[in-house]
């Protein structure tokens, strides 16, 4: 890039000229980078010889190259402001020069995009011409065969009804027979032709007819058609199972039990401890 190799070449220069015996190996993209810094802060309009941080830029410049330290301040400030002046110039040669790149390609793509407007024209204009020869040649036949249909559905309509109702749904076929359907357009022989009564009608196709007329009024579906809706049995009340034993209830779920105590002999009831007092 120009504005990099006039810093390097500046500084190069200027370093040697104080410092014959300099190293330059630290001058490194990370060095680059950080002069560029402190030059464009210096081109900038609030800058001046008072807000420029001497000691700290001869610190760094010292860390990169030793000796750096014993350059007079002076000459290092006047070396700095020549060379932010001249990237200011630099820079401005380079805006100037791509703002002329620019237009000469603005101007060059202008040129080219009207002839391949003039071009593309002439082409669309003979492309025109075919697509609307064969649209028409496809919309003939898809009217040839809506008119077939609408007359194998409809014996009593005509070529020209056919023909109306097929133009007042663009071409579409379900509008037309609604159309028919609901009487919107007259069937009969009123406004027909000598050559059209006299037109042998062709046997409706009823499958063909069967179908349309399913697919546009009914919603079969033949998986519920397959199931047999067998309504659910109605809940009984449980029956009371109560059952009486010696006018005793045994149980609710119908047990038949009673306690029975076994019986105790008088020798066994004499051996038992009555712990009530007795009565005076």
């Amino acid at each position: 890039m120009e504005i990099e190799r006039i810093i390097q070449d500046t500084l190069t220069c200027f370093i040697q000229s104080h410092i014959p015996a300099a190293d330059l190996s630290g001058m490194d993209d990370v060095f680059f980078s950080y002069i560029t810094g402190v030059l464009e802060e210096l081109g900038s309009p609030e800058s001046s010889e008072e807000t420029f941080d001497m000691d700290t830029f001869v610190e760094m410049m010292e860390a990169y190259i030793p000796g750096f330290a014993e350059i007079h301040s002076g000459d290092v400030c006047e070396m700095m402001f020549s060379l932010s002046e001249r990237l200011g110039e630099a820079r401005n040669k380079e805006k100037l020069g791509q703002k002329a790149v620019e237009n000469r390609s603005e101007a060059s793509s202008e040129d080219l995009t009207k002839g391949q407007e003039a071009g593309a024209g002439a082409c669309n204009g003979e492309r025109l011409c075919t697509l609307t020869d064969g649209a028409g040649a496809q919309e003939g036949a898809d009217l040839k065969d809506g008119v077939e249909l609408l007359l194998e559905m409809f014996p009593a309509c005509t070529v020209s009804q056919a023909e109306k109702a097929l133009a007042m749904t663009l071409g579409n076929l379900e509008e037309a027979v609604q159309l028919i359907v609901e009487e919107k357009v007259e069937i009969g022989p009123a406004g027909a032709s000598v050559k059209e009564l006299a037109r042998p009608r062709r046997a409706p196709n009823h499958e063909e007819l069967k179908q349309v007329i399913l697919q546009k009024y009914m919603m079969v579906d033949s998986a519920d058609d397959q199931k047999t809706h067998r309504p659910a049995p109605p809940k009984e009340a449980p029956k009371k199972l109560i059952r009486y034993i010696d006018n005793q209830v045994v149980s609710t779920k119908g047990e038949r039990y009673k306690d029975i105590k076994k019986p105790e002999s008088e020798e066994m009831k004499r051996t038992y401890i009555s712990l009530k007092p007795a009565r005076k």
